[in-house]
């Protein structure tokens, strides 16, 4: 039997097979193999090297941080890698930019924070491919109210006496609806994965409503309003 090449992996003759099989398809064969090349593999590999380039700064970064630390090193840093394949599978299926900086601060602070247990670290990373850019703004908002209700405070023509979270929603976002059903939706997520104390906003005040796990998941991907 024919060795495969070294230089090749299984991935590369799995896409080969694919284009051979669709070139071989009568009349529309040829249109199917470029359809494949061009909606397909060419803006999966554009994500990948996009991922790979800034995973590259990052390890930069660590290593910068982190004394006597170097790529060699932090090749051999299991919780590293481990974050590292988590997050780079989740990335390559993502398009959000919220979701792609959140996986790299994630993988990153599974090296500089050492203040959350490791098990932790790859639940939150779990949390991110479940979440959407909405989840992390709720959930700031949520964690956070003294620093929207503040930045309020300073417009002059707004009024100070807020009654509850919903009212300071409206004023800060106009995107979405403090009514919308959606909004529901995602403190139930964010309920469900121990991060707000809350099911509904209606039950929100003006205090924070976030918990130490919420806040941990912010701090480690670095969220900000």
């Amino acid at each position: 039997m024919e060795e495969l090449p070294q230089n090749k992996e299984w991935k590369d003759y799995g896409h080969a097979g694919v284009k051979a099989t669709l070139n071989v398809i009568p009349l529309a064969g040829g249109a199917l193999a470029t359809l494949f090349e061009t909606v397909f593999s060419a803006p999966i590999d554009k994500r990948k090297e996009d991922w790979l380039i800034l995973l590259a700064s990052t390890v930069d970064e660590v290593c910068e941080k982190v004394e006597n630390l170097t790529p060699e090193k932090l090749s051999e840093h299991d919780a590293f890698i481990s974050a590292y394949l988590q997050a780079s599978n989740i990335a390559v299926r993502t398009h959000q930019e919220e979701k792609i900086k959140a996986l790299n601060n994630a993988v990153k602070n599974t090296v500089l924070n050492n203040e959350i247990d490791e098990t932790i670290k790859l639940m939150f990373i779990r949390f991110i491919d479940e979440m959407t850019p909405l989840h992390f703004r709720i959930l700031h908002f949520l964690s956070t109210p003294d620093h929207y209700i503040q930045k309020l405070n300073t417009n002059p023509n707004s009024y100070t006496h807020w009654g509850d979270l919903r009212n300071v929603w409206e004023k800060t976002y106009s995107d979405v609806s403090s009514n919308d059903p959606i909004i529901d939706l995602i403190i139930s997520d964010l309920n469900r994965f121990g991060m707000v104390r809350i099911k509904q906003f209606h039950e929100a005040r003006l205090d924070s409503v976030g918990t130490s796990v919420g806040q941990n998941f912010i701090d480690f991907i670095e969220l900000e309003s």
